[in-house]
């Protein structure tokens, strides 16, 4: 009898013993993650104080990095070509072009979909020079899968998004402009071509404009269909106007998170420059 009580006390020891080393681990993970979480908030916070946030969001199953940008506050840019006239090609090379010029590279994505002689199929504009015209014309493809679209930002900074017999309509005289197709949005309604159950999945990148004026550059991380592409805009971001940017082939450069995902060479990039003295 005297066994079995001094068994059962000295299993009810070893349980409170394992019970309080079990708190104090709990206790020692929650104020790693309480430390994170503080670290991540005020990450967040300089980047929204800067005109410039980087997220990942969560949507149907499905990531999506996304890049959201004030037009207003700091300096977004078009790029195709060096001051040489050679095509620039990738974010590293545009990175150390603008490094010769003392600026600093702080976020990139590619722009829109280009012909096969390697110029932009549709609308450029670089800092109010337009470098190919609006392309109205009919084809084949996801650029003229109509209707597309154009995005730009005007001089004063506010940026837009709209249908591109639209945009000719409003004859306008943007710093930047680009053009792509398919429109993902038009004042909050998706394509009319869009099919809720297509089966071409594919990454995707594209651009929207969000409630408060800003810009939502958005990359999935995952095979998406135009529809669930548009969706995640429209749900999750609040956009009523976005545009569909590129396929397989898109990346994004977000140097504060060692970001450099690229699989080939681009045509049009977009990117948010900075002086080099202003600390990322």
């Amino acid at each position: 009898m005297r066994l079995k009580t001094l068994l059962c006390y000295g299993l009810a020891q070893s349980l409170k013993f394992l019970q309080q080393k079990a708190i104090a681990l709990m206790t020692q993970r929650a104020s790693r993650l309480l430390i994170l979480l503080l670290l991540s908030t005020s990450l967040c916070a300089f980047s929204e104080d800067s005109g410039l946030e980087y997220r990942v969001e969560e949507y149907s199953g499905g990531s999506y990095r996304v890049v959201m940008v004030d037009p207003k506050t700091v300096d977004l840019q078009l790029f195709w070509k060096d001051e040489g006239g050679k095509p620039l090609g990738t974010f590293k090379i545009l990175a150390e072009s603008l490094g010769e010029q003392d600026l600093v590279l702080r976020f990139a994505m590619n722009a829109g979909i280009y012909a096969k002689d390697r110029t932009p199929l549709g609308l450029h504009v670089e800092e109010g020079e337009t470098l190919e015209p609006l392309n109205l014309k009919t084809g084949g493809g996801n650029f003229f899968l109509k209707p597309n679209g154009v995005f730009y930002v005007m001089p004063d900074g506010q940026a837009a998004v709209c249908k591109s017999e639209t945009y000719a309509a409003r004859n306008v005289e943007p710093r930047i402009a680009v053009q792509s197709g398919p429109l993902l949005l038009e004042e909050g309604e998706l394509h009319p071509r869009f099919l809720k159950d297509s089966t071409s999945f594919h990454f995707r990148n594209g651009v929207g404009i969000l409630p408060d004026g800003r810009i939502a550059f958005v990359l999935s991380q995952w095979p998406v269909n135009f529809y669930r592409f548009a969706l995640f805009f429209k749900e999750t971001l609040g956009c009523k106007d976005a545009l569909y940017l590129d396929g397989s082939l898109s990346g994004i450069y977000f140097p504060e998170e060692k970001l450099n995902q690229q699989v080939e060479k681009y045509v049009g990039m977009l990117g948010v420059v900075a002086a080099r003295e202003e600390k990322p």
